[in-house]
């Protein structure tokens, strides 16, 4: 059984996602997610809306999304809840989201725009899959994006988090909450994430992953940097 929606979503949708309150999400808000587009590294300045990715339902769904814009795609294993931003992104963007379990548990793939749901897709079935994009989305998923660079900020969970991700030519400021996935598209050379907790939820817990590798790992808090190579 798969659901579609598209606008803000219901009362009864608020209901089955209440674990969304765990994260301190409002139904329909993202959860305070952006990224900005600084000309040069360094540079803070601005928020402002951006696509993001989320899937939801019932926690500990496990799960498989491939994720695609029109120049790069990726695959990703998980469990609910989870959020994905491709930084640096090249629109549009379209998800295929498929449950790894044969229970009826609620698997919700979702877009938003800033503070707008524009668009959903849900489904109980048995290993039952879910496809999503945003408006003129891609025809066909692109190739796999190389090199596949990610940095994935696993803790605390529903830490709410600012910060900055840059390579060497431009900078991207993040504001997120935890577990979140971002997926750093064409990145120039180095990469690094400087990161500070907004509600002091504990001490992150960062990994960068080069081309399906853990390649760097730090813990820390309020603060916390992160480099690769």
């Amino acid at each position: 059984m798969t659901r579609r929606s598209n606008g803000y979503p219901t009362l009864r949708r608020c209901a089955a996602l209440i674990f969304a309150g765990l994260l301190g999400l409002g139904c329909g808000s993202g959860g305070a997610f952006g990224i900005a587009n600084p000309t040069a590294p360094g540079n803070t300045s601005g928020v402002p809306n951006e696509t993001i990715m989320w899937l939801l339902g019932t926690p500990g769904t496990p799960f498989q999304v491939v994720v695609s814009d029109a120049s790069a795609s990726w695959t990703i294993k998980g469990v609910v809840p989870q959020s994905i931003i491709i930084i640096n992104p090249s629109p549009p963007v379209q998800m295929v989201a498929t449950k790894l379990s044969n229970r009826s548990t609620l698997l919700s793939a979702e877009i938003i725009r800033g503070v707008t749901l524009v668009a959903e897709s849900s489904t109980y079935d048995a290993f039952g899959t879910v496809t999503l994009a945003t408006t003129g989305g891609t025809a066909r998923i692109a190739p796999q994006a190389d090199p596949d660079v990610r940095f994935f900020v696993k803790a605390p969970l529903a830490g709410l988090l600012t910060g900055l991700i840059e390579d060497l030519s431009e900078g991207f400021v993040v504001q997120a909450r935890s577990p979140v996935l971002f997926l750093f598209e064409n990145p120039d050379g180095r990469v690094d994430g400087q990161f500070s907790s907004l509600d002091l939820a504990g001490t992150f817990a960062v990994d960068i992953i080069f081309n399906g590798a853990v390649v760097r790992q730090a813990t820390g808090g309020p603060n916390l940097v992160i480099k690769y190579p």
